[in-house]
């Protein structure tokens, strides 16, 4: 007869505390144990009684009584299906935790929307600005909109040191920096999407700096065409 599951493995503990188990079914009754309080609490009040045992008459005692096989099989099934269970769990905590990680550190790297180029301008059409690279191997251009309220940039570069950080910036005329957030360089193209406050007319120039402050590119940015 195959256990209910409110009976757990109560047979079994007893056989486990008797040891009347092979190695294998005691490690699997031991598991169940580390999970469930309430033969876990049973095996601790049958560990005394078994105890006991020693002191009675061997003549006067059948042979012990063997658990049905078909029990054992049902509960080793069931501790399986626990098992596989907390382990999809898991595997479910650690890919949030592991997303909402990733997602705070790219909020703080970067102000800007990073994708694989090449991408098309998913807005009006505006200012498309060559770069002028400093480093052999780097090449970038800007595409320059201008907003109600900000200035948009759309900026694609390659040939950028993988996982170094970079600081793109517009400068005004009077030489002064208005920044517009950093980024990590990665393997090939990369493709960016920035706002700054600046005002489009005040916007001389874009630029994208290294860490130690040296210009790695810069564009000079035309005057807006009036309306």
């Amino acid at each position: 007869m195959t256990p209910r599951p409110g009976d757990h493995v109560r047979l079994l503990v007893g056989a486990l505390v008797l040891g009347h188990l092979d190695d294998d079914e005691a490690t699997a009754v031991r598991a169940h144990l580390d999970g469930c309080p309430t033969c876990r609490e049973e095996a601790a009040q049958l560990g005394p009684v078994a105890g006991l045992l020693g002191l009675a008459d061997p003549d006067r005692v059948g042979a012990p009584a063997e658990p049905p096989r078909e029990m054992l099989d049902g509960v080793l099934a069931r501790i399986d299906r626990e098992r596989a269970v907390r382990s999809r769990t898991r595997r479910r905590s650690i890919l949030v935790r592991s997303g909402a990680v990733a997602a705070a550190i790219a909020m703080v790297i970067a102000v800007a929307l990073i994708a694989l180029w090449p991408r098309e301008p998913s807005g009006p059409s505006g200012e498309l600005v060559a770069m002028t690279a400093t480093r052999p191997g780097v090449l970038g251009e800007a595409v320059i909109h201008e907003d109600p309220r900000s200035t948009w940039v759309e900026l694609t570069t390659s040939g950028l040191s993988p996982g170094r950080t970079y600081a793109v910036w517009l400068e005004e005329s009077s030489g002064d920096r208005s920044p517009m957030g950093t980024f990590t360089g990665v393997e090939g193209d990369l493709y960016i999407s920035l706002y700054s406050t600046l005002p489009r007319d005040r916007a001389a120039s874009i630029g994208v700096s290294a860490p130690d402050g040296s210009v790695v590119m810069e564009g000079a940015i035309p005057d807006p065409v009036p309306a």
